[in-house]
């Protein structure tokens, strides 16, 4: 990577007796669209995230696929699906989609009856297997697939007999029917995901109402009302939490300073946000880790350690490289304007999100 330009700090000095802001870092910013992306586990450090990207694999021996680059495109990502029909794990690496969210072997909520009458009802039946081949092709079968799960599903296993929807907890078939707010874990476009959506239910489908009613339907033969369905807390445990926790202001030191340093403090940083004040914080991918208002966003390869604090604002120092924006240089700040900061550890794990007034080393609001 190219070295980076600092601007002088007799500038800056000058600069903010003027009230006027420092210029961004134009030379040797690698933006998002330069870097090589990390697809192997192999490739990153021991437990850090590995963002989605798009895998596009040559079609198993069989099948068939109308994209016109004639390969079958599937994100890889824990909210992601391939085309429908086909097995979501034989087209991305699951061993990807386990580095998004922690993986761990559960219990069913309950073992599935093997003389179930159920399975006498021809209509349930073929829902039942239009449902599990929906999930199938879903990045969901990661983790709730005892045929995938490399130490068992954790709690609802789609490969489970006779009847899998058994294993599934009444929060868990709240959350699949949408009336639980799942909002929160991340979602791709229907378009942008082989006509999977799940805006409107918690597992995604390409026939919403369809799932809908399949969902709505047990949740009746269990005795739970659509009311109780929706007082369900929403998911998410602290990635909900540090979604909607208000940012306060930054303790002394932290922000960007008068030499425009981004001060961040202990540990290192893998996502460092600058945002306007009032944005909403920082997300999990693919649809919620770039809010309105994100002015500067950098990132970090998951085969580095994390960046220090201390690092010019508008740089990307090595290993590092600038999401947003997309193009050209970091946005100057405005001397006395209030901005927020964000740091992460890694996705979901802020260990800053305060507010700040750029140039004032005391951080004060």
């Amino acid at each position: 990577m190219k070295p980076v330009r600092t601007a002088p700090l007799g500038w800056l000095l000058a600069a903010l007796a003027c009230g006027t802001s420092p210029p961004a870092v134009e030379d040797g910013i690698t933006h998002r669209s330069e870097i090589t992306p990390v697809t192997q586990v192999s490739q990153a450090l021991p437990g850090v995230l590995i963002p989605p990207f798009l895998d596009c694999r040559a079609p198993l021996e069989g099948q068939s696929t109308a994209d016109p680059s004639g390969k079958v495109c599937t994100p890889a990502s824990i909210s992601g699906a391939t085309e429908p029909g086909k097995a979501f794990a034989d087209y991305a690496s699951c061993e990807i989609v386990r580095t998004q969210r922690p993986y761990y072997p559960r219990p069913p909520a309950k073992v599935p009856a093997s003389d179930d009458p159920r399975q006498s009802d021809p209509a349930f039946m073929a829902e039942l297997r239009w449902a599990k081949e929906q999930i199938a092709s879903t990045g969901c079968v990661c983790c709730h697939d005892g045929a995938v799960a490399p130490r068992g599903a954790s709690q609802w296993d789609l490969s489970a007999g006779p009847i899998w929807l058994d294993t599934l907890s009444d929060t868990g078939l709240a959350l699949f029917s949408g009336l639980a707010d799942s909002s929160v874990l991340g979602a791709y476009p229907a378009s942008a995901n082989h006509g999977f959506d799940r805006s409107q239910t918690g597992i995604p489908t390409t026939d919403t109402a369809r799932m809908r009613a399949f969902t709505l339907a047990e949740l009746r033969r269990r005795g739970i009302s659509e009311e109780q369905a929706r007082a369900v807390p929403p998911f998410g445990g602290p990635i909900y939490q540090n979604f909607i926790r208000e940012p306060a202001a930054c303790a002394p030191g932290i922000g960007v300073d008068a030499e425009g340093r981004v001060n961040f403090g202990d540990p290192g940083a893998r996502y460092l946000y600058i945002l306007a004040a009032g944005s909403k914080n920082p997300g999990v991918p693919p649809n919620l880790d770039r809010p309105a208002g994100t002015l500067w966003r950098l990132d970090v390869l998951p085969s580095l350690e994390p960046v220090r604090t201390g690092l010019l604002y508008g740089s990307t120092p090595p290993g590092s490289f600038q999401d947003t924006p997309a193009e050209g240089p970091a946005p100057a700040l405005v001397v006395g304007q209030r901005y927020q900061l964000t740091a992460l550890l890694d996705v979901g794990l802020p260990t800053q999100s305060c507010l700040f007034v750029y140039g004032m080393v005391d951080g004060g609001t």
